[in-house]
């Protein structure tokens, strides 16, 4: 894989002492020749989209340490408090060959990096990845790529070590077993079933190519000036994105506003650093 991409990507690397995937995975790894071909034939304004994408969630969220501890005690009441946040041992993203939506992929991937995890996979389903994919999930760092069909799937979830992990899936549908295996198995799952509904009032202002290739499909609504839909993000210029934050009122009151510069950003809603995390509790009464 091209290395100057890891360079860019200035996210942590994975320790030693990470988990494992089982042996069997290995010979379902995608060929670094594909993810080479894809990243030399991808325009370098759209490698730089991708990372200024991951620098804004950098921006949003900020570095999780690996390992916190917390110890309160209340005196007056009698009680103690300890808390432990580490990260989960592994995660798995998975998605579908359709999946070409390169800045919601990012954005499925980077807070996993971000909170420490160890083990961060990677698993297109029942085909290989798209161009957009590879180009992403190389700029995010993510090295373990697989495919496999759906059964594949699932057993990855219940065979991989130490578990549970965490399972996002970018999908319409097609990974519904993969869902039902991760509750079975107690696995926490975040989910995109549909794309999401986009706004773009003055399209001109932005590179509709860089627009295409962080939000695949999804972007064609956009351009229907009659969409119905609420939008999830609205594609607006720098002072109309700033007045968005403004402005009271319920009319798109939870849309994200995009400016230009901003077109390989994307925010899963509920997909945090926190969710790729393990948080423990624990109370008693003081001596």
């Amino acid at each position: 894989m091209p290395r100057q991409a890891r360079d860019i990507a200035k996210i942590s690397p994975r320790p030693d002492d990470a988990g494992r995937w089982p042996d069997w995975a290995e010979t379902k790894r995608v060929d670094d020749g594909l993810c080479l071909e894809a990243y030399e034939a991808t325009p370098p304004k759209c490698r730089t989209s991708v990372k200024a994408g991951i620098a804004l969630t950098f921006m949003r969220f900020g570095q999780c340490a690996g390992l916190t501890r917390e110890e309160r005690q209340d005196a007056s009441g009698g009680y103690w408090l300890q808390k432990e946040s580490f990260p989960a041992p592994w995660a798995v993203v998975a998605f579908t060959p359709a999946y070409t939506a390169a800045a919601r992929l990012t954005a499925a991937c980077v807070p996993a990096r971000m909170a420490g995890v160890p083990l961060l996979g990677a698993v297109c389903v029942d085909g290989q990845p798209s161009a957009q994919a590879l180009v992403s999930l190389e700029l995010c760092g993510v090295e373990d790529i697989f495919v496999l069909n759906a059964p594949e799937l699932c057993a990855l979830l219940e065979e991989t070590l130490p578990g549970p992990g965490r399972l996002v899936l970018l999908h319409e549908g097609e990974l519904d077993s993969a869902l039902r295996a991760a509750r079975a198995l107690g696995v926490p799952c975040q989910e995109e079933r549909r794309p999401p509904a986009l706004a773009a009032p003055d399209p001109s202002v932005f590179d509709l190519e860089l627009l295409s290739f962080s939000q695949g499909k999804a972007i064609a609504d956009a351009l229907e000036p009659a969409n119905p839909v609420a939008p999830a993000a609205l594609y607006l210029t720098a002072r109309a994105a700033r007045g968005h934050c403004r402005r009271h009122g319920p009319h798109h009151a939870d849309s994200l506003a995009l400016s230009p510069g901003c077109e390989g950003f994307w925010l899963h809603p509920g997909l945090t650093p926190d969710f790729f995390r393990v948080s423990r509790m624990a109370f008693g009464p003081m001596p």
